[in-house]
Formats: C-alpha cells, structure tokens, sequence
C-alpha cells in the first residue's frame, strides 16, 4: 500500500464470502454489530457475495451489497479502486490484483503483508485504526507536539470555539487523550459557563457593551489577568483555590498549575474576541451545519427528521447571536484549524479551500 493513511478513506469493501467460510449466528450476530460502529462513524460500506439476501442489510444507513464474485467486482467497478477505498479479503488472487493496483486492503491471512496490504488477527481489531475522530485528534495532537518540541518552554495555548451546546468537551476529551497518549503535560481551561451568546448585552445606546458575552467583568478580568496572560507571559501560575466568582462554575480543576512547557487548552462559545488576541496561539472552530447545531442545543437526535420549528427557533436566537458574534469578530478569517464536528464518532479536519 502506497500513502496510506485511514483519515483518507470513506469506502470500506467487504469480500463477505472469503471472510464469512466459518461463521455461526454469534459470529453474524458480532460482524453485524461491527457494521453498525462504522455506520455510526459515517463510513460507506459495500458487500460483495455470491448468495446475499439484500433486505436483511436494509437497517443501515449507508450500506450497499453487491451480488458478485469479488473478483468480478474489482475488475467491474471502478467506483472500488480509488484511494479512498479500503478492501477487506481473505483471497490471495485478489489480494494480488489489489496489491498491483496499490489498492489498500487487509485480511488475516499470511500472504497479506507479502502482498502489501495490513494483517490482523481479529477483524474487529480494525475498529481500532479506522476510527476518525482518535485518527484526527492523533494527527493534530502529533502536529501541534512538534510545534511544542521545537520550544519545549514556550507557552503553547489553543483556543476551542463552536455553537452553543455543540459538544466541546467531547472534542477537547479527545485532545487531551491524544496529547497524554504521546507524554505531554496538558490542562484545560472551560469558559463555556462563563462565556457566551447567553451574556450579550447592550448599553443604552443599542451598542455591545465592552463586557458582551461575558458572565461578568470581574470574571473576564480574573480569567485574562490572573490565569491567561502570566501563562502567555511564560511565568508559572498556581491557584490553589477558586475564587468565590467562580466556585459555581468548574472552569478547571483546583489547585490550578500551568508553568510553560505545557500546553493549555481553553474553550468556549465566543472565544474569538479581542481580549484573547495575543493570547492564544492557535484557533480551532468546531463547525456544524444548522440542523446538527440545533439538534445539540435542544439534545434532539440530528439523524432523525425533527420537526422544523426547533431548527427556526434555534436561528432566531442562538443560532443568529452565534452568526452575528463570528461576522462581528471576524472568526472566519482567523481560524487556523477548522472541524467538521457532525459526528462525535467522526469529526475530521477541514480541508482548506
């Protein structure tokens, strides 16, 4: 295999009579759980065998059976042999028809990796590599290490913005996990209770007040002055206890130490704003289309067709205040990393245009 690399794929290719010889119900009852997680992860799959029963398939969502040979199929279609198609095949005479058109592949037997392609033990073991939300929290988390390795005691903040109720913390879970996994030292900061569409304020004039999308000035004040800036500044920072303006919300874990050769996390709705200008080094947006960002903030299920007043309350209120702080602050311009954060099982890098 050539340049392979699973965030690349979106077609998984089953050769369901070579892998399925000895299966018995639990085995069938287990490959059909298996579909299910990489249907939920938004991959396209196809089945390919001789002796299928197409209705028994119908349940998921983005699946397609093929009745014919494997073989057959690879040389008939050529809709199964671009790079962003992945096979899986116990044949040897089709593994090596993949492996000369340096298609990527797998299978369990010993000829596989004489033919190029990846060996596993258990089928079910790939739900470990294709997995796109671990796979892009790994490759930005090794991105961003060896920004951090090139100035081990250089402050390294990013910053974490999306829509209301969008799902931050599962992303910056993810991070996190990705950073641990290569000995990092990293800590997160959670201004999503503190800031946000919910605090937008106006003075009398109509004008956003200086405090818009603040909880509190005494909070803006305490979260720039006392945490973030002596970070930015390269000094270490210990805070043993919350202070009172704060002990309602968990903003991060007490006692607090940042010192600079870690790298922090900060997240929230509104977190493009002028008072984080130099402060935080690199952006990440979670983006969501209208409906997936409605469905969160009222924790609809966004796969299913809900009723089309929630998507309209949503644009009348958060969803416009959300519009109008990135047209305001210009976050679009600003984003060094955006996220296609659909689907928490997998959310990907944008590519840029």
């Amino acid at each position: 295999m050539q340049d392979f690399h699973p965030s690349h794929i979106r077609l998984l290719v089953f050769d369901l009579d070579s892998l399925t010889v000895n299966f018995d119900q639990d085995a069938w009852n287990s490959f059909r759980q298996f579909l299910r997680v990489l249907d939920d992860r938004d991959f396209e799959t196809v089945l390919i065998s001789e002796s299928i029963q197409t209705s028994e398939w119908s349940p998921y969502a983005n699946l397609t059976v093929l009745l014919s040979s494997g073989e057959e199929a690879f040389k008939n279609n050529s809709s199964l042999t671009g790079a962003d198609v992945f096979w899986f095949s116990e044949k040897q005479e089709l593994q090596k028809n993949l492996s000369k058109s340096t298609r990527n592949f797998a299978g369990s037997n010993g000829q596989t990796t004489k033919y190029g392609g990846l060996q596993y033990q258990h089928l079910y073991d790939m739900l470990q590599i294709f997995h796109p939300s671990k796979i892009t929290a790994a490759d930005l988390s090794a991105t961003l290490l060896k920004i951090k390795q090139d100035s081990e005691q250089v402050p390294l903040m990013l910053g974490i913005g999306g829509p209301d109720e969008c799902g931050h913390s599962f992303f910056v879970g993810e991070l996190i996990d990705a950073f641990e996994d290569q000995e990092m030292l990293v800590t997160s900061l959670d201004l999503s209770q503190v800031l946000g569409t919910e605090f937008q304020k106006k003075d009398q004039s109509g004008a956003m007040s200086p405090s818009s999308l603040w909880h509190s000035n005494e909070i803006r004040d305490w979260v720039i002055k006392d945490v973030l800036r002596p970070y930015s500044n390269g000094q270490q920072v210990y805070i043993e206890n919350p202070p009172e303006i704060i002990q309602e919300y968990e903003i991060s874990t007490f006692p607090l130490f940042l010192a600079p050769e870690m790298i922090l996390l900060v997240w929230g709705t509104t977190l493009f704003l002028p008072e984080f200008e130099n402060l935080i080094d690199l952006r990440i947006l979670l983006e969501l289309s209208t409906k997936t960002a409605a469905a969160r903030m009222f924790a609809l299920d966004d796969r299913e067709n809900f009723d089309q007043s929630f998507i309209n309350t949503y644009l009348q209120k958060e969803g416009k205040y959300y519009a109008d702080y990135l047209v305001k602050y210009d976050v679009q311009n600003k984003i060094d990393y955006r996220i296609n954060f659909e689907n928490f099982n997998a959310f990907r890098i944008q590519e840029k245009n």
